[in-house]
């Protein structure tokens, strides 16, 4: 006795595997097509990168910092990050105060004004604490503290009792970058080398 066994056909596999070929060769296009994009935008990235910082100060470098070229091209602006070494903030605060002699150190993750002043009738060199922050598109380093001989006194009552106002400018604050700039500050933070900026600066 014989039976039929009815074989079902086979599923086309032709266009399946033609579907396949074109959806892979369509992402990897894309795939090149936004490396060569992303490499394109972070040359026109810097070339912007490099013109703002051009109009900041000896011992500021700048740099991209991770965020997608394509993204930051979509956003119209570009975020950085900014290094400000003591030798820079010594400059500006000296300029702000005219006090020659300040010096900006790092010390321990804090940054540190030395000052020299009249004291008992000589020069001393004082420790003045200075907090940094943004505020309106500006980096501000601020007088806190006066450390001396073991002591933490308010600046104020310091620059009252030797009566040299030029102290009280620390109280007020330094800004960075001073005037008008295309770099606009959005967090900043001493750090064991100096001051660490969140920037942005816009594209267009």
């Amino acid at each position: 006795m014989s039976s039929n066994i009815a074989v079902a056909p086979s599923a086309p596999t032709r266009p399946r595997r033609r579907w396949i070929i074109v959806v892979a060769t369509v992402v990897g296009v894309l795939v090149v097509l936004g490396v060569v994009a992303e490499v394109v935008l972070r040359g026109l990235i810097d070339d912007r990168i490099g013109t703002a910082a051009r109009e900041l100060p000896a011992g500021v470098t700048v740099a991209r910092d991770d965020t997608p070229a394509l993204w930051q091209v979509a956003t119209g602006a570009v975020t950085l990050r900014v290094h400000v070494a003591p030798e820079s903030l010594t400059g500006m605060a000296q300029s702000a105060t005219e006090l020659p002699g300040l010096e900006v150190a790092a010390e321990a993750g804090a940054l540190v004004a030395r000052v020299p002043l009249p004291v008992g009738g000589s020069t001393q060199t004082v420790d003045v604490l200075l907090d940094v922050s943004a505020e309106d598109g500006r980096a501000v380093v601020r007088a806190d503290t006066v450390r001396f001989a073991g002591l933490s006194l308010p600046v104020s009552a310091v620059a009252d009792q030797i009566g040299d106002p030029r102290l009280n400018q620390l109280t007020e604050g330094v800004t960075f970058p001073e005037g008008e700039s295309q770099v606009a500050i959005s967090s900043a933070r001493a750090t064991e080398d100096g001051l660490e900026l969140g920037a942005e600066v816009a594209l267009w």
